[in-house]
């Protein structure tokens, strides 16, 4: 069975290759989402606080959030904290309280109760770092909802477009709901809206071919894994251990089942 180490020395080598398709500067392959599966953002930097340590990624994030701010929903991103056991959400917002974080914008702060005002030298190390990241039209070629969210605009619409390229999704309003960290109500009026309009059919698959992708490689249920997989490491007994393991649901993340490989 995996150790607590092993796993978040794992986990920190997909997290990276993920924010490689969002522009972060890290020697590693990026994920291949045609073949892996897509990255939802939110819980992309969720998961990364959550695992996050002392290198560089402390100073790349800030400045990815600082730079794309306009790309994120921060809408769902408070969703997908609200949603997370309060033990897990405390070590998030423990670990999203150092100093580099006091240099995002306003609407990301709020979020995480960051009040302070970030001193001179950290900006200056923040809008540097900035200036390292990939360019938003190559952000855009590695990562579908990036580029749908520049289609449509940043909100749950244009992440249900995206969900409507996974192939064979068969996903219903109430799981796109859950999925997308969203209330029903939105997520029916967004697909009542594209049916009217053509861009899908009543089985909610889009009308004219396209990129189509296997699934999602981090979601918001990679986050419910990464907790489950974390409290299941506490737990003395192997039996448990092993019962917890076998209950995870790995149909929407990818990153899960591929940290549990090593």
């Amino acid at each position: 069975m995996n150790s607590f180490q092993a796993i978040t020395n794992r986990a920190n080598q997909l997290l990276r290759r993920a924010w490689v398709n969002l522009g972060l500067p890290f020697y590693v392959p990026m994920v291949n989402e045609k073949k892996e599966g897509i990255i939802d953002i939110e819980a992309l930097l969720l998961a990364t606080v959550l695992f996050m340590g002392q290198d560089r990624i402390v100073t790349d994030v800030p400045a990815w959030i600082a730079r794309f701010q306009d790309l994120i929903n921060h809408q769902k991103l408070k969703s997908i904290l609200q949603a997370s056991p309060e033990k897990h959400r405390m070590t998030i917002l423990e670990s999203v309280k150092q100093d580099s974080f006091q240099a995002t914008p306003n609407t990301f702060k709020k979020i995480f109760g960051l009040q302070e005002h970030p001193i001179k030298t950290l900006i200056e190390t923040i809008e540097s770092r900035k200036g390292k990241l990939n360019s938003v039209d190559h952000v855009a070629q590695s990562s579908i909802m990036i580029n749908n969210r520049l289609l449509y605009g940043t909100g749950f619409r244009a992440d249900v477009i995206t969900i409507t390229q996974i192939r064979n999704h068969k996903l219903n309003g109430k799981r796109l709901s859950d999925l997308l960290c969203t209330a029903n109500s939105t997520i029916s009026r967004i697909l009542n809206d594209l049916k009217a309009c053509k861009f899908i059919n009543q089985e909610h698959e889009r009308v004219k071919n396209t990129d189509t992708y296997p699934g999602m490689f981090i979601s918001s249920h990679t986050l419910r894994n990464l907790y489950d997989i974390l409290d299941a490491e506490e737990f003395r007994s192997d039996e448990l251990k092993k019962a917890a393991y076998e209950s995870l649901d790995f149909r929407h993340d990818q990153f899960g089942r591929q940290l549990l490989k090593g």
